[in-house]
């Protein structure tokens, strides 16, 4: 942990879709680490501007990802509270999926205006508002595992989120030679304020653990280190990489036994 420390230490850090969940743990990890902040969410804070200031300095900003307008204004507002932007982690996103039969096209305009366009046009900031001497500048996208592992009624956001891999590996690709890496994170089953009902609702819990190799629900603290390293000096050569972290989901294959 300490190496984490020390490479966030002072680093200038905005956090996208992050007072509750996976964000807020990001958030969290990162001010643990030291580094000063910027969080974000359409929505008031929630309380966690009040938490995060008592660990590090932070601003929070409101903001409409699902424009361009207010993807950039976000980037822009960051970078100017913060004098730089070192870390651009793309989080905010949305899950909008029905019966397959009753999609509309609101439904998929929505979910890829945030989950997609969102994070494109918010690296996009990002990088223009670099340095010209930036040190390890990098961009995180939160991806998932239904990047690769479809799931059942969930077509637009499982589309969704093969596009956020693509786009990973593309803007990698593209940005490398200008010394920005970037990467992501793809969540497995974690439990949030969004996912507590459905994961709540009769025995899904426990079939949902049963097929999980490590046994048990993610939950977001699990998620927020990862963040930290890739951000970090540590991960200086990593880039175009997904880093699953799911307790084994996309390792398993279909098992012979009744699972307990």
């Amino acid at each position: 942990m300490a190496v984490q420390e020390r490479s966030a230490q002072g680093r200038c850090v905005c956090v996208t879709g992050s007072t509750h969940g996976i964000g807020y743990a990001m958030a969290e990890a990162f001010a643990r680490a030291g580094a000063r902040l910027v969080i974000n969410s359409h929505l008031p804070d929630n309380g966690a501007l009040e938490k995060l200031s008592a660990l590090t300095e932070c601003h929070f900003i409101q903001a409409d990802l699902s424009t361009v307008e207010g993807a950039r204004g976000l980037v822009a507002e960051a970078a100017g509270r913060l004098g730089c932007l070192d870390t651009l982690v793309n989080n905010a996103g949305t899950f909008r999926d029905v019966d397959f039969e009753d999609l509309e096209s609101e439904n998929f305009e929505r979910t890829f205006d945030l989950n997609v366009r969102g994070y494109l046009f918010a690296s996009q900031a990002f990088v223009k508002a670099l340095g010209p001497d930036q040190d390890n500048p990098s961009i995180i996208c939160v991806g998932s595992t239904n990047s690769l592992a479809a799931e059942k009624n969930s077509v637009i956001y499982d589309t969704s989120k093969g596009a956020v891999l693509m786009m990973i590996r593309s803007m990698a690709v593209t940005l490398a030679r200008r010394g920005v890496r970037v990467n992501g994170i793809g969540p497995g089953i974690v439990e949030t304020p969004l996912t507590r009902k459905g994961l709540d609702s009769g025995d899904t819990r426990r079939i949902l653990k049963a097929q999980i190799p490590m046994g048990r629900i993610g939950e977001p603290d699990d998620i927020g280190e990862a963040a930290v390293f890739l951000a970090s000096s540590g991960a200086r050569y990593i880039t175009g990489q997904m880093l699953y972290i799911d307790g084994g989901i996309l390792a398993n294959q279909m098992s012979w036994e009744e699972q307990q």
